[in-house]
């Protein structure tokens, strides 16, 4: 489970003497809901940071559920009522203690933390500092938060992808591809980013993948960060705005939690729509 119970966590140092690591409540003093959806415990953010910051993510669940109608549809399930932000003062105070405080590696920039959404009382989070004044990642991870409840059922390990780390431990081996990270990524960066992504824009330039390529893109292999985050908005988006019902028609069976079907239209695309893709990607540098 990815939350820590708040109370002292004890570790013996090689000397047997008993270091005290501080709880996530002595940490992450300050804690705000901005609406019935969207909670906010920080380290040291301003008022002024928290109202701007919940602006933020009301905009995004507004965008959200005018792009899939989605507004009152969760997945069946699904438990995660509300979404959790856990921001930490700076990129110091995440290392030293993100880890204890919620069993997640600290060489990252923020995580979205699902949980076991099908268990009554499941928390969703999220995990991140401030940097340069600005809640790093937050736009971005909390559409996985909205796109977990409403267009993918179960838990993170449910969808296919290859990732087995902290704090979900997904079972090996992973499932064959397509796996779904060009869309989850993906939609997270178009949404959060709309038109405004220079570079992907500069990235599509090359055009170094055939978007049947970028419905293989997994975390571990056939990843990288470019080709995740820069290439994932770009298949993402030019699927919803140039084949919407093939769009939708992939989500009734995400919403359902059948993979399977899920794995077989996305075969059946194909290659399909590679020429378009390709042609499509020298528009949309220009935009």
């Amino acid at each position: 489970m990815n939350n820590k119970i708040p109370f002292l966590l004890l570790t013996l140092t090689s000397s047997s003497a008993v270091a005290y690591q501080p709880s996530i409540s002595s940490i992450l003093k300050q804690e705000h809901k901005c609406s019935s959806t969207i909670q906010i415990r920080s380290e040291k953010l301003s008022q002024t940071q928290i109202t701007q910051a919940c602006a933020l993510l009301s905009k995004q669940e507004a965008k959200f559920h005018e792009l899939f109608g989605t507004i009152s549809s969760p997945v069946k399930d699904d438990n995660n009522a509300s979404m959790r932000a856990n921001i930490y003062a700076d990129r110091g105070s995440y290392v030293k203690y993100v880890t204890d405080h919620f069993d997640v590696p600290s060489d990252n920039g923020g995580m979205y933390l699902e949980g076991y959404p099908n268990k009554k009382g499941n928390q969703a989070e999220f995990v991140a500092y401030e940097k340069n004044g600005q809640i790093w990642n937050l736009a971005h991870e909390y559409i996985h938060y909205l796109d977990g409840r409403f267009n993918l059922h179960g838990d993170f390990c449910s969808w296919p992808h290859d990732s087995h780390g902290a704090p979900e431990y997904c079972p090996k081996p992973a499932p064959v591809k397509p796996h779904l990270v060009w869309w989850a990524e993906g939609l997270a960066e178009y949404i959060s980013k709309g038109d405004n992504n220079p570079k992907a824009f500069e990235t599509a330039k090359s055009g170094e993948y055939k978007l049947s390529d970028l419905f293989n893109t997994s975390y571990e292999n056939d990843g990288g960060s470019v080709r995740i985050y820069r290439w994932g908005y770009l298949a993402t988006r030019f699927m919803l705005e140039n084949h919407r019902a093939q769009v939708d028609e992939m989500l009734k069976f995400t919403r359902k939690g059948e993979y399977d079907k899920y794995q077989k239209l996305v075969t059946l695309w194909g290659t399909r729509y590679d020429a378009e893709f390709s042609t499509w990607l020298k528009k949309i540098e220009k935009k």
